[in-house]
């Protein structure tokens, strides 16, 4: 919460004129981070949906980005919540349906694979992390090489079977 207090003083600085510049997606990000540490998706989302209601609102420095739908994938990861694997999963895909109609610049990349994997094994579920690696594997194989497996993406699947 208190990442999310500065940010508060920060909106208020700038509308007072008493900063340059208004809060912008790092800003936005890194207080998303703050809540990913502690498996608060409530918490990460709301400042998500208040970057985005800033970039709506004619901020262009708050445009949410690939790192910032990362971070919301990492905090869904990093969460006990039962549903982690799937609220990580239809983030996923709803990356792959903005970068395919021009919202996001970037399409999903092996961070995002990576974490949605990571949510999967966390619960010992090596097909969900296993189905996510193929997915990863086939959109390089399509041209995005920003998704090529990794060896951590291995080390992901190795600690999945490690946990079932």
């Amino acid at each position: 919460r208190g990442a999310e207090k500065l940010l508060d003083s920060i909106t208020v600085k700038y509308r007072i004129g008493e900063l340059d510049e208004g809060p912008n997606v790092v800003t936005y990000r890194s207080v998303m981070a703050a809540y990913a540490k502690q498996g608060d998706v409530a918490g990460a989302r709301k400042v998500f949906d208040r970057m985005q209601t800033d970039y709506d609102a004619g901020n262009n420095a708050a445009k949410p980005d690939i790192r910032s739908y990362n971070v919301l994938i990492d905090c869904w990861a990093k969460s006990n919540r039962p549903d982690a694997p799937r609220g990580a999963e239809k983030l996923l895909d709803s990356i792959t349906v903005k970068y395919r109609i021009g919202e996001l610049d970037e399409g999903p990349n092996v961070v995002t694979y990576r974490s949605v994997m990571a949510a999967y094994a966390k619960q010992g579920d090596v097909a969900g992390a296993r189905k996510v690696f193929d997915r990863m594997q086939t959109d390089y194989d399509a041209g995005n090489n920003a998704a090529k497996p990794d060896i951590r993406s291995y080390n992901v699947l190795i600690d999945c079977w490690a946990k079932s």
